[in-house]
């Protein structure tokens, strides 16, 4: 590999730190670029957007670091899903300088989803965000194949996938598996390592526990990494997703300054 790829450090790698400690931690660590949870999705997580002092923190931190904002989580596409409530989040997103919306697809009704989907996209695109739809083998939408579905479904130019490694491993997906799908679709990768897929059926739950809790950084486990980003196009953000209890215990700097020393070794390796 003659460069490495556009980094960033996905929010839940170090969720528990909330927006302004990811942003802190990231920055002391060396990273450049992150990723922030802005719509709360666990009772846990923050309400930053709706609160001036808090927004105008964010700001101010943004500016401070020199950070860039890759993409804004979580705007889970759900039978429910009320995408007038979100345009505030969307517009702070934007003024942060935003670029992607992480969509995963909770909604198993193939018809309302896409509806859903097409709106939230033509909300995000007033903003000037893309909306990136995630799969997941737990989740209403549980593989490349539906997700690649749902997005050439809605028509929408700023529609596109976010590909995570361990949901396309534990999907049951490769890497081979992109070669079929527009280049254009292909716009940012959750990068993690995990131990290699095998057959055994495990629960959703199991499945749930290790996304969430189990994922190891570049290099320490057996997925096909390197395969992975020879398949997406030249210069698609690779953004660190790999939360672990292993490593709770430390202090957030220290957690993002690990994930970018490894990341770094694998990819210049």
């Amino acid at each position: 590999m003659s460069r490495l790829p556009p980094l960033s450090l996905a929010a839940l790698t170090i969720l528990d730190a909330g927006p302004a400690g990811q942003i802190r931690a990231a920055a002391e660590a060396g990273w450049r670029s992150v990723g922030l949870r802005l719509n709360p999705l666990l009772a846990s997580d923050p309400r930053v957007v709706g609160d001036p002092a808090q927004e105008a923190g964010i700001v101010e931190l943004m500016r401070e670091t020199k950070m860039a904002l890759l993409e804004v989580g979580v705007f889970p596409v759900s039978a429910d899903m009320n995408i007038e409530a979100l345009r505030p989040v969307m517009a702070f997103s934007a003024r942060l300088g935003a670029r992607f919306l992480v969509c995963p697809i909770e909604d198993c009704d193939i018809a309302r989803r896409a509806e859903k989907f097409a709106r939230l996209c033509d909300a995000a695109g007033a903003h000037g965000l893309a909306a990136l739809a995630e799969f997941n083998p737990y989740s209403g939408c549980p593989d490349l194949r539906e997700a690649v579905r749902l997005v050439e479904s809605v028509g929408r130019a700023n529609a596109g996938l976010v590909i995570d490694a361990l949901h396309l491993s534990r999907s049951g997906g490769h890497p081979d598996d992109l070669k079929n799908v527009d280049p254009a679709l292909l716009r940012l990768v959750h990068f993690c390592d995990a131990p290699a897929f095998t057959a055994t059926v495990r629960s959703l739950d199991e499945l749930r526990r290790e996304s969430r809790t189990a994922r190891l950084l570049p290099g320490e486990g057996g997925l096909w990494l390197r395969e992975l980003l020879d398949a997406l196009p030249e210069g698609t953000p690779v953004s660190l997703e790999a939360p672990t209890a292993r490593n709770a215990h430390l202090p957030a700097a220290e957690r993002a300054r690990l994930a970018l020393l490894q990341t770094e070794r694998f990819l210049w390796g």
